[in-house]
C-alpha cells in the first residue's frame, strides 16, 4: 500500500486523533484490556453529545441464558412511534474493546434520519470472553427483540442486524445462527468492513499488510483473542468465511474500505452469497482506511449521506 493514496485529510484526521496516542499495535498483542482502559480515559474528557430532539436514548437490561447475569442494551428510538424498523447492532473493537456508547455520534443522527430503532449490544469482550460468548449476547438480545420490539416502538417482524469491524463479524455470525434455530427471521444484515476469515490468507492482507488503523499482525492477534483454545479449529459459527452453506440467509450490504486488508475476504463472501443467490451489494470506499468514518472528513461526510439515501431502502416499515 502506498501511503500517499490515501487522502491527506483522512491521513490528518487519524494523527489528530486522541486515540492515535494509544499504542493499539502492541496492547493487541500483549496486554488487550489495557486498551478498554486507555479508550476511556479519553472518553471522559469528550464533551457529551447533544441526542436530538425526538429521539430517546436508554441503557436498559435484558435476561441473558445465564441465570447469574444480564445483558446491557443501549437503545437509540424515535420519541412517540410504532411499528418501526429495528437494526440490532454490534460495536467494532476487534472482538476485545469498544462500547455502543462510541457509537452514539453514528445512531443519534441514523435512528432520527431513518425513523429507525437502534438497539446496540454492549456483548461480552474476549479475552475473558472468547466465542461464543458475544454470539450468545447477540442471540438472546435477538429473542428478547422478536418478542419485545414493540416496547421499543419497533416491529416485531422487521428486525435487522448490522455491525462494523468485528462487530460485523458477530452479525454475521448471528445470521448464520439464527437461520440454524429456525425461530427468528432476520431482514436484512448490514456489515461495515467485516473480518471475516482467521486464516489471512488474501491478496489485500499481504498487501496492505501494514495498513493504518488495520494490520495483518493486530488480527492475527484479534483472532486469537477470539477464538482462544479453538483458533485452529474453530467452532460452527466462529468464523463466517468457513460456513459451507450460505442458502437462506438474509439479503446483504457489505460496506468495505479500499486501503483495508480486510476487504478481500468480505468481498469473496459477498461473492458466495451472491452465488447462493442472496441478494447481496458490496460498497468499496475509494482512499479509505479501516474505521474511516470516525473521522471527521469530506469522505466521512459522503458516506453518511450515501448510506442515508440507501438504507432508507432497506430498513422500510
Amino acid at each position: 500500500m502506498i501511503q500517499q493514496d490515501i487522502p491527506s485529510e483522512l491521513v490528518q484526521a487519524i494523527k489528530e486523533s486522541p486515540y492515535s496516542e494509544i499504542d493499539y499495535e502492541y496492547l493487541v498483542a500483549f496486554n488487550p484490556t489495557q486498551i478498554r482502559i486507555e479508550e476511556q480515559k479519553i472518553a471522559e474528557t469528550e464533551e457529551p453529545l447533544v441526542i436530538p430532539v425526538g429521539l430517546t436514548v436508554t441503557n436498559i437490561e435484558i435476561p441473558s441464558r445465564d441465570n447469574d447475569r444480564n445483558i446491557r442494551l443501549r437503545t437509540y428510538c424515535p420519541t412517540n412511534q410504532t411499528e418501526l424498523p429495528v437494526l440490532l447492532y454490534f460495536h467494532g473493537g476487534a472482538f476485545i474493546y469498544g462500547t455502543p456508547e462510541q457509537y452514539d455520534f453514528i445512531f443519534y443522527e441514523l435512528a432520527s434520519a431513518l425513523q429507525l430503532v437502534v438497539v446496540s449490544v454492549d456483548y461480552r469482550l474476549a479475552p475473558e470472553h472468547p466465542f461464543p460468548a458475544a454470539l450468545h449476547d447477540g442471540y438472546d438480545a435477538l429473542r428478547w427483540l422478536s418478542t419485545q420490539a414493540h416496547t421499543l416502538g419497533g416491529n416485531i417482524n422487521n428486525i435487522n442486524v448490522g455491525g462494523s469491524s468485528a462487530g460485523g463479524t458477530i452479525a454475521a455470525s448471528l445470521a448464520q445462527y439464527a437461520l440454524a434455530q429456525r425461530e427468528i427471521t432476520i431482514r436484512h444484515q448490514y456489515l461495515i468492513y467485516p473480518p471475516m476469515d482467521h486464516r489471512l490468507q488474501t491478496p489485500s492482507m499481504e498487501l496492505l499488510a501494514d495498513a493504518p488503523m488495520q494490520s495483518k499482525q493486530a488480527a492475527v492477534w484479534m483472532w486469537r483473542h477470539y477464538l482462544g483454545e479453538n483458533l485452529n479449529t474453530p467452532p460452527l459459527y466462529a468464523v463466517p468465511a468457513l460456513q459451507v452453506d450460505l442458502n437462506h440467509l438474509p439479503p446483504a450490504t457489505i460496506v468495505i474500505a479500499e486501503f483495508d486488508p480486510l476487504k478481500d475476504e468480505a468481498k469473496e463472501y459477498a461473492q458466495r452469497l451472491q452465488q447462493a443467490e442472496i441478494p447481496t451489494s458490496v460498497f468499496e470506499i475509494k482512499g479509505a482506511t479501516h474505521v474511516f468514518d470516525f473521522f471527521p472528513t469530506l469522505m466521512a461526510r459522503e458516506f453518511w449521506q450515501t448510506q442515508i439515501t440507501y438504507l432508507k431502502n432497506i430498513f422500510t416499515r
